[in-house]
Parts: C-alpha cells; structure tokens; sequence
C-alpha cells in the first residue's frame, strides 16, 4: 500500500507523478480502494481538474470514479448545509449556540469547497446543560435519536435524518463534551472555545467554528485518538490515525497560520499536554505533504520538559487509558458511573460495534463483549 499511498500524496502535492508502469487491473482497485479509504477522491478530482491540460497517465476509470465521487459529495452537500442552517437557525432561537469543530467547520473554513472535505456527519459541541431542549429541537426537525445518550464515558450522541427523496442519510453527532474520554474531555470546554470561536459565513449566519489554533490541535489529538479507537469508512471498521484526509486538515490549518498564531498553537499545546501528540502530527503531515514547519516550532514542541498527561494518554495501553479515565471522573459518582458504563456501554455503543447484529439480542451482545474481553485478559497475562 506504501506505493499507491506516495502515489496518491504526490498528486496531493500538485506534482505530476508518472503513473507506474507495472500498474495492472489489480493496482488499479487497490487504488481506488485506497483513495477512498482516505476519505481523498473529490480532492483527487480536484487537483486534476486544475491541471487538465497535463497528462498524469491516470487510467480513465480512476478519473471517473473521482469524478462521480466529488459530484455525489457536492450534491449530499447541498442537502447537508439546508439541513444545518435549519439546525442552527433552531437552536439560536432557543438560546443555544453550537460550537463546530473537525470536518463540517474544517470543510467551510478552510478547503477550497466543502464538499470536498469528506465526512459523514457534523460535529457540534452544545453547553452539557442543554442537551434536552437540544435533543427536543432537533425532533421537531424529523431527527431521530440513535441509541441512548451516556453520561460518564461517551460525551457524545447522534442524530440521523434521512432524505426521502435520495434515501442519503444525514447525521449530527452532538457533544457535550469534546470526546469520548473523561481525561481528555476535561482539556477543552464548550465556554473555552465558545470564548475563541468565529463565524463561519460560508456555511450559516448563526455557525460558529472552533478558531484556528484550536482546530489545528483538536485535529492532531482527533487523529492521535483514532491509533486506538474504533472508526468506520463505507461500513467497514478501521484503527489507526494514517488517512490523508486528517492530515490534509492539518496541513489546511498550519499553513494558514500567521507567526503569532503558531506561537500560540505551541502554548496551547503545552498547556494541554499535548506537544507530543502536535509534533507528531505535524511531523507525519510533513512527511507526506512537505509542509514547511519553522524549526522554531518543532523545535518548541520537541523540547523536553514535564511528562505530559494527555500525551502519554493517547499513546499508552488500552487499560491505562482505561485507568486514567477512571481518575478523571470527578467524585464518587461519576466514578460508579463511569464503571457501569464500562461494563454496559450505552446502546449506540453497541449498535456500532456490532453493526450487524439484531438489537434485541442486547444482553447476549453484552455477554460475548464480556466473554472477549476475558480472553483478551488471559491471552495477555499468558504471554
């Protein structure tokens, strides 16, 4: 894959990489495959377009599929934004001002058209006070509830409306906290980057997007946390924090920077334990972009100095995480809590991780979880 990945980013790049010569039909899939795991094909068609008048040797069927990609993205898109500004429009009205952060804030703030970002939802992070009248708002639009909302692990919940006329389902994923981690949660609060936020006109009147320099440290941790947890692209589950498309976000965000900015990006880092986890991101992001990262700003986040919690975090073991979550549950009720849950994940835990089981096999699905992770135990203390 390492091949079709250098391919894909040298393109990415603006250059004009020859199509391998031992490229057969199976290379071809492979690539198309790839590019759509990374999320990269509407860009892909993108960079094309813009250099038509070269000839990169790309068989026709790749072209055409990045074509159809980028004009099915922009269409689910026009549907996308009604329905947002319909969302926004609502939850001003009660009061309530959303903060968007990861791909919808990312796709109208900093890619040169919003389709191009790919996603398959809007991320909004609401004051944890408001999540009924939210909830309630959101219903009135036709959304519906997916699963049931948790209190002490998940800080998240989802809502799906589907188009009648296409049958595209559209999903908001509604924080109240800004991840699933209670450690991590705690870093970053809805007043926080309420406080820092600016308008996002190109989507709404009433959007507000996470500013710059925390969008650009949210997308290093956002893709730090997917190295160990559970994703999906097309239906199909993934780890690890390698597709392009979140390090295309980090490029977008570093290169539109200003000096102070960066500056900035790098005390926000360090107050948040998180220079490790930047450095890695910005680094993996120039390894495959060429971004041009001032060694003032390397060399600031490289610098040794206290051990930082939330980096050590995002790089320990399953059950150190688990363990430092456990900490950071504030009080002995939200410490019961957060173990309940542990045991017996809210519903839409479940419906994701077992996507193709019935739901009303509920207490079995929890029993074979329970069942697995014993043997994941075992095996470990055997080896």
């Amino acid at each position: 894959m390492q091949g079709i990945d250098e391919l894909l980013c040298a393109t990415l790049r603006g250059e004009n990489p020859p199509w391998p010569a031992y490229a057969d039909n199976n290379f071809v899939a492979r690539f198309i495959e790839r590019s759509a795991y990374h999320g990269v094909q509407a860009l892909l068609h993108h960079c094309i377009a813009d250099r038509e008048r070269v000839d990169l040797g790309l068989p026709e069927v790749i072209l055409a599929t990045c074509r159809q990609q980028a004009t099915a993205q922009a269409l689910w898109e026009m549907r996308h934004q009604y329905l947002l500004n319909q969302v926004l429009e609502r939850l001003v009205a009660i009061g309530i001002h959303p903060v968007l952060f990861k791909g919808t804030a990312l796709a109208y703030d900093v890619y040169p058209a919003p389709f191009l970002r790919t996603r398959g939802d809007t991320d909004l992070l609401v004051p944890s006070g408001t999540r009924d009248r939210v909830a309630k708002a959101l219903e009135t639009l036709g959304f519906r509830e997916l699963g049931t909302r948790a209190d002490v692990i998940r800080g998240q919940t989802s809502y799906s409306w589907t188009d009648p006329a296409s049958n595209q389902e559209h999903t908001l994923d509604l924080h109240w906290r800004i991840a699933n981690s209670t450690l991590l949660s705690n870093l970053f609060s809805y007043e926080e980057l309420h406080s820092e936020a600016r308008p996002l006109p190109n989507l709404s009147a009433n959007a507000l997007a996470a500013d710059p320099v925390h969008a650009l440290v949210l997308a290093c941790m956002h893709r730090a946390v997917h190295k160990h947890a559970l994703y999906y692209v097309d239906d199909v589950a993934h780890y690890g924090g390698d597709r392009l498309i979140w390090f295309y976000d980090i490029q977008l965000l570093f290169s539109m920077l200003s000096p102070s900015q960066r500056n900035e990006f790098v005390e926000l880092a360090e107050r948040k334990g998180l220079r490790a986890t930047c450095l890695d991101g910005i680094e993996a992001t120039r390894a495959r972009f060429h971004t041009t990262i001032p060694e003032a700003v390397s060399g600031a986040l490289s610098c040794p100095g206290p051990t930082e919690t939330a980096s050590s975090y995002l790089s320990g073991s399953r059950s150190y995480r688990v363990w430092m979550d456990f900490q950071a549950a504030r009080g002995v009720r939200n410490r019961y809590g957060f173990l309940a849950e542990l045991v017996f994940p809210p519903a839409n835990h479940m419906r994701q991780k077992y996507r193709q089981a019935n739901l009303s096999w509920l207490p079995w699905l929890y029993l074979r979880r329970a069942l697995a992770g014993s043997l994941k135990y075992l095996r470990s203390r055997d080896s």
